[in-house]
């Protein structure tokens, strides 16, 4: 390969790295509303919680802590407070470690009626908290676990036992502040944390600003990277959803009258858990919508179905991963060998660019119109190299997006010192390879002519590896496995290149 061939190819990597960079800044800025620092719950579990993390100043007080209630709910343990009944609590058994959901013990979630304190019916088989108001109107709320396909309720019943009607309004269910999740995403938490809902017939979801409200959804949902806080309330009960802060989803309930001895009941589903397609699509709800693969969803589903296909065969989503970017490179031998034959190409036609631009470099006019006429003499493109290579941008961006978002990833081994392909690789090893093998694949190739891109190119082996350092060690599999079947590609291809030209 002589040097004007590895300057189109150096041309390409350019362009992929700053589309990779583009991305990367796009997605820390702009991709989720940053929102203030969370308090954690005190009640995590060891394995998850800081032993230097000063407490929250919204924690319950001691009275009040020491009267929360413990239950079992489903898969999960959780502690309901007086106050509100709330969910003070809610820790299940994840692959790696507990997972606690409640991040502001002192709100929690799927609280009602604050202002009042409940107390468990302890003769009642189920979950059920009870409290009266100084109107007399008792309030009866009740925790019931799903089953199969049938979402875990929250039951709230008002019963007027007085002779005269009584109004009750003024109350609200809240989720939040904020969503727990696991030690690995602990640190970018409060930016991926968000209010979002999904409308009737509605293809995606829609992200929820603070202060802003919405009328028309099948659900409303507190998320984050890997979990769920979602309820699907009758909306003829209720107002509009509400996010009277970040991180806060509030469903004020209507005005409701009770007549003498009258009964009102609120049945609103929920699920609290994390966002996986194995957990979410059997309710037939589109929960798993809430699953963000950005832009190029549409691309990134069919992905990640094939990459569960092949986990269910081989059983190991590391090698699935390997075995769908050597099947993506299969899919995409069209577009690559035409970007090859295009660099090819253009390296025949560079001795006559050169003389161009040395002839004219007075003129760019007149450089530009001679070399637009040499490329259309000669049935040439000059983004022949770089278009089929931006083409597959949409794919790797999606398949980022999977691997970044996909809980099935969390605490799912590969191999090696390789136990978790959702974390960052605990001893660099893979993007260090990585890098290791662009470095080895640039000083194969002869120095290009120009010294600002000779910089460059000495510099983009480092810039990656420094780029995936922090990723997802299944993310950069995908781009080592990527790397080196692209080089070893261009390696077989480029003698019957070098025959057709």
């Amino acid at each position: 390969m002589n040097e004007n061939e590895s300057s189109s190819d150096r041309n390409l990597w350019i362009a992929v790295a700053l589309c990779l960079v583009v991305y990367a800044v796009w997605s820390s800025f702009f991709g989720r509303k940053t929102v203030a620092p969370l308090s954690v719950a005190t009640n995590l579990p060891a394995t998850e919680t800081s032993s230097t993390r000063p407490p929250s100043p919204r924690d319950p007080t001691p009275e009040i802590a020491s009267s929360v209630d413990e239950a079992t709910l489903g898969d999960a343990s959780i502690r309901v407070a007086p106050h509100g009944a709330a969910l003070v609590g809610y820790t299940f058994q994840g692959p790696v470690s507990s997972v606690e959901l409640v991040a502001d013990s002192a709100h929690g979630l799927l609280s009602t009626f604050s202002d009042l304190r409940f107390t468990r019916d302890r003769h009642s088989k189920g979950l059920v908290y009870r409290a009266t108001r100084p109107d007399g109107i008792s309030i009866t709320k009740e925790f019931i676990p799903g089953l199969g396909t049938v979402l875990p309720r929250l039951i709230i019943v008002a019963s007027n036992p007085g002779p005269r009607p009584v109004q009750l309004d003024n109350w609200s269910l809240t989720l939040g502040p904020g969503l727990g999740t696991v030690e690995s995403a602990r640190k970018e938490n409060p930016k991926e944390t968000r209010v979002i809902s999904l409308a009737p017939q509605a293809k995606h979801i829609e992200k929820m600003s603070a202060s802003s409200t919405i009328s028309d959804y099948r659900w409303v949902a507190l998320e984050n990277l890997y979990f769920l806080a979602a309820i699907v309330p009758a909306r003829e009960q209720f107002e509009p959803a509400a996010s009277p802060a970040e991180g806060t989803l509030s469903l004020k309930a209507k005005l409701v009258t009770l007549k003498s001895r009258g009964i009102f009941t609120w049945q609103v589903p929920f699920y609290l858990g994390p966002k996986s397609h194995g957990a979410l699509e059997p309710y037939g709800l589109d929960l798993e919508k809430s699953i963000d693969y950005g832009w190029f969803r549409d691309i990134g589903r069919p992905i990640f179905r094939t990459l569960a296909f092949l986990q269910a065969h081989l059983g190991n989503w590391g090698w699935s991963i390997i075995v769908l970017t050597l099947g993506l490179q299969i899919l995409l031998l069209p577009l690559t060998y035409k970007s090859l034959k295009a660099a090819a190409a253009m390296r025949i036609l560079q001795p006559e660019i050169t003389k161009l631009q040395q002839r004219h470099k007075d003129d760019p006019t007149r450089l530009n119109s001679e070399m637009m006429a040499l490329y259309k003499k000669a049935g040439a493109n000059p983004l022949g190299g770089c278009l089929p290579m931006l083409a597959q941008m949409p794919i790797f961006i999606a398949l980022y997006n999977v691997l970044k978002n996909s809980w099935e990833l969390h605490g799912a081994p590969w191999a090696f010192w390789i136990h978790d392909l959702s974390a960052k690789d605990p001893f660099f090893v893979l993007p260090v390879v990585m890098g290791g093998l662009m470095f080895a694949q640039s000083k194969l190739n002869p120095p290009a002519g120009d010294p600002t891109q000779q910089q460059m190119m000495m510099f983009m082996p480092l810039i990656f590896t420094v780029m995936f350092a922090q990723a997802s060690s299944g993310l950069v599999l995908y781009w080592l496995t990527n790397s080196l079947v692209s080089t070893l590609l261009q390696l077989a291809l480029r003698d019957r290149l070098n025959a057709a030209i």
